[in-house]
């Protein structure tokens, strides 16, 4: 009889301490979103977020925010808070909420990779259609080096179109482009083998539209590197325009077989612009790319001369500063040999215009081993504008 005697005691006293022990309702820890801020590549150094907490058992106190592993944590009652001079490469921006127990949320967590060069100044003119001839030689040249560079030039420069050359491996390619917020692009798909490097374009999406590209020549033996033809359609500020625009990568080389390819390409080119001209198929060409040939050789010697020739029909855009080392786009050889070209029929929409070779070495450290022996050539065609 003493074993229930001693259960009877012991129930009770149980129940007493547990009633005792227990807490109350346990406090449920705070949650944190985040509302706006960069995501993927961001093309400056300045960044801005915005988040929302809530509490369902209590109030929030404040936030606490940090950038990439900072071991300190900056504790703040504001929603938001905007960052400045941050470095290129990769980020991650976190945030918790804190409530009145002092219980902390899960971080809710940002990604974003800046891309950014402060050196560069921009170029890109609002009232322009910019159209940049750049050879990008071998690239990736310095593999993610080049293209963390390049990328970052590019937003940077905001200009609005590329003609590229010297494309080497199209899956680096396809990450630059990945790279450039608001960009498209494409690159030649014919293939010569192993050694042959393609020419692509590069250009803003919400402002061309680009359709029947092919490559010229195709089958044509003395056209090493088919020139890549396309229609273009810009469309800003209201205002339109269509035209063809080829990218072409001319022989290079000193012999005369080199010279005689070059001379071959483009008089094949010119017959085919002349033809189209003269069907009224098309009136507005802009050629560009690497042609290897200084608008200033001896005639004897220019492949180029079928088009200087034909002064009323052509305009080399570079052609004012044909002999100047300064406005040379390629450095080693201190020549330009990198052009614009335009049929008669886009003369008034370059009226007022200009076109520069973009010394990006003179801002760029490292521009030579890093990126390209070639400097960007840009021409801004004023058609954008009021008035136009």
């Amino acid at each position: 009889m003493v074993r229930p005697l001693l259960v009877a005691v012991l129930v009770p006293v149980m129940l007493f301490l547990a009633v005792c022990d227990d807490p109350g309702p346990r406090n449920t820890a705070p949650t944190v979103v985040i509302t706006d801020g960069p995501t993927g590549v961001h093309p400056a150094d300045t960044a801005s977020f915005t988040w929302q907490g809530s509490d369902a058992d209590g109030e929030l106190v404040g936030y606490r925010w940090w950038l990439d592993d900072s071991l300190t944590a900056v504790e703040t009652a504001d929603t938001g808070v905007s960052l400045s001079g941050l470095s290129s490469g990769e980020s991650r921006f976190h945030v918790q909420a804190v409530d009145d127990s002092g219980a902390r949320s899960l971080p809710a967590v940002r990604a974003f990779r800046v891309v950014y060069d402060s050196a560069i100044t921009p170029r890109g003119v609002d009232s322009c259609l910019e159209i940049v001839t750049w050879n990008i030689e071998n690239f990736p040249k310095a593999s993610d080096s080049t293209l963390n560079r390049v990328q970052a030039a590019i937003l940077r420069l905001g200009f609005d179109f590329y003609g590229i050359q010297e494309i080497q491996d199209t899956l680096a390619f396809i990450r630059l482009l990945a790279g450039l917020p608001g960009y498209a692009g494409l690159w030649s798909r014919d293939s010569y083998g192993s050694f042959y490097m393609k020419t692509g374009v590069i250009y803003k999406r919400e402002m061309f539209v680009v359709s029947r590209v092919r490559p010229l020549f195709w089958n044509n033996d003395s056209v090493t590197r088919p020139p890549l033809e396309m229609s273009v359609s810009a469309t800003h500020n209201g205002r339109t325009l269509d035209f063809k625009l080829i990218v072409l990568h001319l022989k290079a080389g000193r012999s005369g077989a080199d010279f005689a390819q070059r001379r071959a390409t483009c008089r094949l080119l010119k017959e085919y612009i002349d033809g189209e001209v003269a069907r009224g198929v098309e009136e507005r060409f802009v050629v560009i790319g690497d042609w290897n040939e200084r608008l200033d050789e001896p005639r004897e010697t220019n492949s180029l001369q079928a088009f200087i020739d034909d002064s009323l029909g052509y305009q080399f855009l570079t052609w004012p500063f044909r002999s100047s080392s300064y406005h040379a786009t390629h450095i080693p050889s201190s020549r330009v040999i990198d052009h614009l070209m335009m049929t008669a029929g886009v003369g008034p929409d370059y009226e007022g215009g200009r076109t520069e070779t973009i010394r990006l070495d003179d801002e760029m450290a490292g521009y030579l081993a890093v990126m390209s022996d070639h400097r960007p050539v840009a021409s801004w065609f004023p058609v954008f504008g009021a008035g136009r």
